[in-house]
């Protein structure tokens, strides 16, 4: 089983990167994703020795446009292809050759999409698809949601999703989905 920490728009927001760092220390995860906004904020994680995989925010001016910088990504986890967008749908920041998120979802070329942006939390099967917003890290920018962040437990033929709270990380929600049952 692989272990994939999931973060999103954390705006900068040192104290709750800390946060994610110490419950690190706790819990060993094959990798992080980071989901944009700020791009640059993941280098810590990075910087501590977690292979890191991310994508910019729109918010992320300098690399955002930047065309060696993919905005949206596919990667395979133990069978799993998994989407990587900042924002579940296009937007207006996006360049001509990004991948539109609607185009994704039913399409049977993703069985989990990763999104971040609303700072809401989010786990929903949709056309064949778990969609995943691990919610915000940015005490400033909170929009009345609390800091959380996503634990993805993944096997061949089972997804567990845990959507954790800081500070603590307190559980707030966890769901399951067998491989077999989206098709």
């Amino acid at each position: 089983m692989q272990k994939i920490m999931v973060i999103s728009d954390t705006h900068d927001d040192r104290d709750a990167i800390r946060g994610v760092l110490k419950y690190l220390k706790h819990v060993r995860v094959d990798r992080v994703i980071h989901l944009g906004d700020y791009y640059d904020d993941a280098d810590v994680l990075e910087q501590a020795g977690y292979p890191l995989t991310r994508v910019p925010g729109t918010w992320d001016t300098v690399y955002y446009p930047d065309p060696g910088v993919s905005n949206r990504r596919f990667i395979e986890v133990a069978g799993w292809r998994i989407f990587l967008t900042h924002t579940p749908e296009s937007h207006y920041n996006d360049r001509a050759d990004d991948i539109k998120p609607e185009s994704v979802l039913g399409s049977g070329k993703a069985d989990i999409f990763l999104f971040g942006h609303t700072h809401i939390t989010e786990i929903r099967r949709r056309n064949g698809t778990v969609c995943i917003n691990p919610g915000h890290m940015s005490s400033d920018e909170s929009r009345g949601c609390p800091l959380t962040f996503a634990l993805l437990e993944i096997d061949p033929e089972q997804l567990t999703v845990s959507i954790l709270q800081l500070p603590g990380p307190h559980p707030r929600i966890r769901k399951s989905y067998r491989k077999s049952d989206l098709r």
